[in-house]
C-alpha cells in the first residue's frame, strides 16, 4: 500500500504542478527521488512497525478526525519525528480539542488508486482505497505528500502520541 501511496503521488498531476510552482527546481528534484528512494526501500510494512512498537512510559497515543485545512503546523526534531509546532487559533486541530504542541504525528490517513482506465486516450484513475500511512522512517516532504492526497471536504484521520514532559528540577 505504501509503495502504491508513493507512486500514485509521483503521478499525481495536481502534485506535481504544486511542486512546480511553489518549490525551488532543485528541491522539488530532491523531493521526487526521496518519494522514489521511499518506494524502493518498502522493505515491510511500516504502519505494522509503528503498531508494535510499545507505548514509552508517561505517554499516550489517541486518533483524532478532522477536516483539512488542519488548522496546524507540522515540523520534524534531530531524530526525524514530526511533531505539532503550533496551533493555528480557531482551527480544526484547536477546535478538536485533543491535539497539543509537541505531540508527535504516527500515522496519517491517505488515498492510493489501484488501477486505471483508459477512455480515449485518457487514463482515468478508479479503485480508490483509503489507507494508514505510518510516519515512522519518512521524511517530512513525503509525510506532507501524503497527507495532501486526502481531499479537504473529507475528514481524515491523524494518529498522535503524547508523552508528559518530566520537570526534573523540582524531582
Amino acid at each position: 500500500a505504501r509503495r502504491r501511496l508513493i507512486e500514485e503521488i509521483m503521478s499525481c498531476t495536481a502534485f506535481n504542478a504544486l511542486v512546480r510552482t511553489t518549490v525551488p527546481s532543485g528541491r522539488a528534484r530532491r523531493l521526487r527521488r526521496a518519494l522514489r528512494a521511499s518506494s524502493a526501500n518498502e522493505g515491510g510494512d511500516a504502519s505494522a512497525a509503528a503498531d508494535e512498537e510499545p507505548v514509552p512510559p508517561g505517554c499516550s497515543r489517541y486518533a483524532v478526525i478532522i477536516k483539512k485545512p488542519l488548522g496546524m503546523y507540522l515540523e520534524t526534531d534531530k531524530q526525524g519525528n514530526i511533531f505539532v509546532a503550533e496551533l493555528i487559533p480557531g482551527g480544526a486541530a484547536e477546535a478538536s480539542g485533543l491535539i497539543n504542541v509537541g505531540d508527535r504525528l504516527l500515522a496519517t490517513s491517505a488515498i492510493v488508486f489501484n488501477s486505471s482506465m483508459d477512455y480515449g486516450g485518457v487514463s482515468v484513475k478508479k479503485g480508490e482505497e483509503q489507507i494508514r500511512f505510518s510516519t515512522r522512517g519518512e521524511s517530512f516532504d513525503t509525510v506532507m505528500a501524503a497527507i495532501s492526497t486526502w481531499p479537504a471536504p473529507r475528514k481524515m484521520k491523524l494518529e498522535f502520541q503524547r508523552c508528559d514532559v518530566v520537570d526534573e528540577t523540582n524531582a
